[in-house]
């Protein structure tokens, strides 16, 4: 892999959105939002890279997997009007179907073409599966942490009504009703991540994103997560009971002490 390679593949890559593009106004909204969201994504695995000395190549590799993890999402939005897998279609499988039939990765070496498709296929199952290359594994995980640390951005955005309010499949449709499912919340007393079956409302959504805190896997992603302060924010747009206040302070106590580790991999947020 090498500088015009990657070069090579971003511009193959928008030439590949902009066959998607919407004459409809709130369509297209949501194409740009996962345009935009997918350039973070390769500004933000770039950066956990790097803090975690990886070589130019690794870098390099990093990149092209955070430009190609969601290429999916344009496809499925174009098909299905929604970006909510359980009634539409797969993203990561569909995305990683897309790079070997259409070719993107013609020319770059067999090992780290499969580096690339698994990462895009599995990085958005709730649980990482096994995987007997230990480098396949490490950069499925480092995408899904680059992944999560944008998806914050994105969705704070859309509950505090800016830009990103704009994009109607941002809050997945789910209703703005009061309260919250007392399940939801059980799980990050647990420290276990939430279910998207279990999601009722957005305050229900609110509480998974602040769940995936427990599925983050280096050390330099609670860093920026702890620089960034988008959980703080998040139980900020919750309601202040008790049990959130309880729930919020499970989630600091784990951030500051991932965040004092060792710059090391650490799957699923545990040592």
């Amino acid at each position: 892999m090498t500088v015009k390679d990657l070069d090579n593949l971003k511009n193959r890559f928008s030439e590949y959105v902009r066959s998607f593009y919407s004459s409809d106004p709130k369509e297209q909204v949501n194409i740009s939002l996962k345009e935009e969201h997918t350039f973070l994504v390769c500004k933000t695995i770039r950066l956990l890279a790097e803090k975690l000395s990886l070589g130019p190549d690794k870098v390099l590799l990093a990149e092209t997997i955070g430009l190609f993890h969601d290429i999916g999402r344009f496809p499925q939005y174009a098909r299905y009007k929604t970006f909510r897998d359980s009634i539409s279609v797969n993203h990561g499988k569909l995305g990683a179907e897309i790079l070997v039939e259409k070719g993107f990765l013609v020319g770059i070496g067999s090992g780290e073409s499969r580096t690339i498709i698994d990462a895009v296929k599995f990085h958005n199952v709730f649980v990482a599966p096994h995987m007997d290359n230990a480098e396949d594994f490490f950069f499925l995980c480092l995408v899904r942490d680059a992944d999560k640390l944008d998806i914050w951005r994105i969705f704070l955005d859309f509950f505090r009504g800016g830009e990103n309010a704009k994009a109607s499949e941002a809050g997945l449709g789910l209703p703005d009703t009061p309260g919250y499912s007392a399940g939801v919340l059980s799980c990050i007393h647990e420290k276990k991540t939430v279910s998207h079956g279990l999601l009722k409302n957005l305050n229900d959504f609110k509480l998974l994103q602040l769940s995936w805190v427990f599925d983050l896997n280096f050390q330099p992603s609670f860093e920026l997560l702890k620089e960034n302060h988008s959980l703080e924010e998040l139980v900020a747009l919750l309601p202040q009971t008790d049990e959130i206040i309880k729930a919020s302070n499970i989630l600091h106590d784990f951030i500051c002490q991932k965040a004092k580790a060792p710059r090391e991999f650490f799957p699923g947020g545990r040592p």
